[in-house]
Parts: structure tokens; C-alpha cells; sequence
């Protein structure tokens, strides 16, 4: 859902009221809410934010004056472990190296996809050679530089992506906190997967950049009907994300039991042990 200056949010019950000059009103439950974007200048009541939250739906605000993006979310104790298995394999050793090394085959994974969709024939060319992640970023890096607004836009996108994944993360029974690449930081296993998926990011930014004149100096932030074909663009590979995003998790808790099927018995025979050794 996109928020312009013309339009008015009510909260009225268990839906939201859109009111736009012009138009009749227009009633959301907020059930079938599962992101909301805003943008623009516009007065919006706390009570509506916390509703939202409180409901599990992100809501990401880009302010169109060239700031970061910000999200909203609810906020989660991380003093209460929400799944200790992966809290015990995402920190030691020598299963946060499998892990790892596991999120590192899943992004060249997609950047594979991402290239076939760029030119076949470097896709096959990178994928028999081998791809590293050093040429990747070569690549990415030669077209930062010759688009000064490239970052801009890969930051919002990046944004998104956040917003995005963070409910399928809990819908998984995972903690969106624990992660392996980005370990202690708010949103670390999120941010984990952003990094999977970057590339996807990349692609949406090449896209929209295809256009040269859109291509230019700096200061700048796209706004009114660039913002709006930004966000659509990346509703519509919202199936796609969806599918590849639930694959990696259904992966992820396969490892995590393949893990247990190494680790527990183990585990077992040691206590086994100890309860056996007469005490001292």
C-alpha cells in the first residue's frame, strides 16, 4: 500500500479507512495487510502505527528528502531466546562455519539467476569458470561508480527487502536477532538474508537505471511517479521473492535437523557417560 499526501488514514475498528480527495472511502481490514509503504508529507496517528505493529505489519517510511529510509515494527525482547536450537548452532563452532559457508552457496545462487536474467550467456560463462564473490562485487562496484544515484536507490530497495523478509523470518519460528554473518547487531539473521538476496536488489536497481537519463549527479531522491514505479517493481517480484525466500528457510530448518542428527546422539552419549561415572 502507497501513501500519498493527498490521501487520509483512518483507523476505524479492525480496518483501516482511506480517504483520497475525489474518490469514495475505501475500508482494508487489517488482515489482509502484509506491508505498508508511505511516503510524502502526511500527518498519521500513532494509534495507527501501533495497530499495525501490534498485527505483525511492517511499515517502512521514506520521507522523499533523501534520508534513510525508516521501519516500523514491534518490538521484541531479545533477553528470551526464541529458538535455542538456532541460538546454539549459530554460535559455535564448527556448525556457524557450515552455516555460513551455507548462506555463502545460497547468494551465488541467486546471483547466477540474477545474471541469467542479464545475459544467459555470461551466466553460463560464470557458471562453468566459477563465480567468486570478488568478481561479483567487481561488477557491482564499476556500476556504483558510474551512478553516483545507484547507492541511493539500493538503499531504499535494501529497505524493502528488510521490511519484506522480517515476517517471514517470524513466521518460520526463527529469530530475526540471531545471526551468523552479522552476529550482536538489531535484525542480524535479517540481515543475514538481505545479504543472500542482494543481488535480486542489484537486478531491481539495473533495471530501473536502464534508462540513462534517469542517470546523474548528486544530491537527488526519486519521488511522485518514479517512487511509485520503485515500489510496484518490487511488488510484482513479490511471488518470486515469496517462493525463493520460503525455500531458504524450509533449507535452513533442514540443515538445522540434519545438525541434530549429527549433534544430539552425541550429546546423549556424554551425558549417558557422566551419569554412569560414580561420583568423587
Amino acid at each position: 500500500m502507497v501513501q500519498k499526501e493527498t490521501l487520509t488514514i483512518k483507523l476505524d475498528g479492525p480496518s483501516l479507512l482511506i480517504q483520497e480527495a475525489g474518490k469514495a472511502s475505501r475500508w482494508i481490514p487489517l488482515r489482509q495487510l502484509e506491508r505498508v509503504v508511505l511516503f510524502g508529507n502526511m500527518t498519521l496517528e500513532t494509534s495507527i502505527l501501533c495497530s499495525l505493529a501490534e498485527e505483525g505489519i511492517p511499515i517502512l517510511l521514506i520521507n522523499g528528502k533523501g534520508s534513510k529510509p525508516v521501519m516500523v515494527s514491534k518490538i521484541e525482547s531479545r533477553g528470551v531466546q526464541k529458538n535455542t536450537r538456532q541460538h546454539f548452532y549459530f554460535r559455535r563452532p564448527p556448525y556457524t562455519e557450515e552455516i555460513n559457508n551455507w548462506l555463502i552457496s545460497k547468494r551465488k545462487s541467486v546471483i547466477l539467476k540474477v545474471f541469467k536474467k542479464i545475459s544467459p550467456k555470461l551466466q553460463k560463462k560464470l557458471a562453468k569458470e566459477g563465480l567468486s564473490e570478488t568478481r561479483y562485487m567487481e561488477i557491482i562496484e564499476h556500476l556504483k561508480k558510474n551512478n553516483p544515484r545507484w547507492q541511493i536507490l539500493n538503499g531504499i530497495l535494501r529497505a524493502m527487502l528488510l521490511e519484506f523478509l522480517l515476517p517471514l523470518i517470524e513466521k518460520a519460528k526463527l529469530d530475526p536477532h540471531c545471526g551468523v554473518k552479522n552476529r550482536g547487531v538489531d535484525f542480524g539473521f535479517a540481515l543475514d538474508l538481505c545479504w543472500v538476496f542482494e543481488p535480486e536488489i542489484h537486478y531491481q536497481t539495473m533495471r530501473f537505471f536502464k534508462d540513462p537519463a534517469r542517470r546523474g549527479g548528486l544530491p537527488w531522491f526519486p519521488s511522485g511517479d518514479l517512487l511509485k514505479e520503485i515500489v510496484v517493481r518490487f511488488e510484482e517480484r513479490r511471488k518470486f521473492l515469496l517462493s525463493e525466500v520460503n525455500v531458504l528457510l524450509d533449507e535452513l530448518n533442514d540443515l538445522l535437523r540434519q545438525i541434530d542428527g549429527d549433534v544430539v546422539p552425541s550429546l546423549l552419549r556424554r551425558r549417558r557417560s557422566s551419569a554412569a561415572q560414580p561420583d568423587t
